[in-house]
């Protein structure tokens, strides 16, 4: 079923709920037409619907992910994040055949937060800064102050990349720290048009609320499952 960009019915918004919530729903990836369309596997059988972004020429996709330890441990060697780093290039190369710009937005979280902004490092030096502008959002420039010393020193690596970075504790004075967070992933799931979603499926916790927090505001999202990787 394709639909005109314009026509963004309830009845779309009904089955795109559906979709996500469906036990069998996997992953979509984006297909070049005269329209930027989404293609989500469903199964066996595939329904291609519309996709539309606030911003004309520009796709912002932003992220949310499981902690290291719900994913391949803290060894980010592992040959587990080189495949998931892998799959996000080619979700950011495939939304740069359709949009001039790709905008990508991370927690800097460690686990999957980590290898986006990495995926995301890596396409601006291959496209360039201005074609893949990346949005660091963090509660704090001390988000890493507790973190052993080489995820410290990778998150300031990837920090000196960003083109903007966007604070959520400076207004958020006396706020508890995991309301700063979730502020933060509201911020950054409401900037964008299309949500990867690493996800396992659990009904709690930081990713399934980014994950819930994505359907209320209408967004796209992908789904990678962990155990896919």
């Amino acid at each position: 079923m394709v639909l005109h960009p314009t026509r963004r019915t309830s009845i779309l918004q009904t089955r795109r709920d559906r979709l996500v919530n469906h036990p069998n729903f996997r992953y979509a990836t984006l297909r070049i037409s005269s329209y930027p369309l989404i293609l989500i596997f469903l199964g066996g059988f595939s329904i291609t619907t519309t996709f539309t972004t606030a911003r004309e020429g520009v796709c912002v996709i932003s992220l949310t992910g499981h902690r290291p330890d719900k994913l391949a441990g803290y060894d980010m060697n592992q040959p587990y994040y080189h495949r998931l780093f892998q799959r996000l290039v080619a979700i950011i190369e495939h939304a740069l055949a359709s949009y001039p710009v790709v905008e990508c937005h991370s927690g800097m979280a460690l686990g999957a937060d980590t290898v986006w902004a990495d995926a995301i490092v890596a396409c601006q030096a291959k496209y360039g800064r201005d074609r893949v502008p990346f949005v660091a959002e963090i509660p704090s420039f001390g988000q890493s102050r507790r973190w052993p010393p080489r995820s410290r020193a990778k998150w300031t690596e990837l920090m000196a990349h960003a083109n903007t970075v966007r604070q959520y504790a400076p207004q958020n004075v006396g706020r508890s720290y995991a309301y700063i967070l979730n502020q933060r992933n509201i911020g950054m799931i409401e900037a964008c048009d299309m949500l990867i979603a690493v996800y396992n499926g659990e009904a709690s916790g930081g990713t399934a609320n980014g994950v819930k927090d994505g359907i209320r505001l209408g967004k796209w999202i992908y789904t990678i499952d962990p155990k896919s990787i």
